[in-house]
């Protein structure tokens, strides 16, 4: 019985530290003969309808953004350099997790046995991509993507938090590095 009440606590602790510290996957993608050395201003490209962002989060991810880049050096302008693109994506996912150990047999045809399970939960997962696009060619020049768990209620602050750390990884890989 102590064991079980063991495995129990040990797999509670487990599931909440694994989602207290989850963070956001991040890759990009990007013209490599481009020369991102020559922007030094960025504006806004207004949201499309296909965008799948309300205005509040969009005005969260654009002071996000804007706080970023001007960190970096650069300036918000209307005639800018290159212009900022935002596409957002949710889906729910599944997770089947096992544990424990299942029956067989041992020696002589007896049987051995132990405790398992399975546990199956469901999340939503965003994604979030930011494109930079060179206004004077039109053409995308780097593209910037984050998923991660989407939490089910979060507050006012919480979602803004979450705005914040999502846009600060993504961008964090920006301008890219040259080979």
């Amino acid at each position: 019985m102590k064991s079980l009440i063991s495995l129990l606590i040990f797999t509670a602790l487990v599931i909440f530290f694994t989602a207290s510290c989850s963070t956001i996957s991040v890759n990009q993608d990007y013209d490599p003969e481009y020369d991102f050395s020559k922007l030094k201003t960025f504006g806004f490209i207004p949201l499309s309808k296909e965008a799948g962002i309300d205005q509040l989060s969009a005005d969260k991810l654009g002071a996000a953004i804007k706080n970023e880049l001007t960190a970096m050096g650069y300036t918000i302008s209307d005639k800018a350099d290159f212009g900022i693109a935002l596409l957002f994506s949710s889906k729910t996912k599944t997770n089947v997790q096992s544990y424990g150990y299942g029956y067989g047999y041992g020696y002589y045809g007896r049987g051995y046995g132990g405790m398992g399970g399975v546990d199956v939960t469901q999340y939503d997962e965003g994604t979030l991509i930011i494109d930079f696009v060179d206004m004077a060619e039109q053409k995308l020049i780097w593209r910037g993507i984050g998923s991660g768990t989407m939490s089910q209620s979060p507050t006012v602050e919480e979602r803004t938090a979450n705005i914040n750390n999502a846009v600060a990884q993504i961008l964090a890989q920006f301008p890219p590095e040259k080979y």
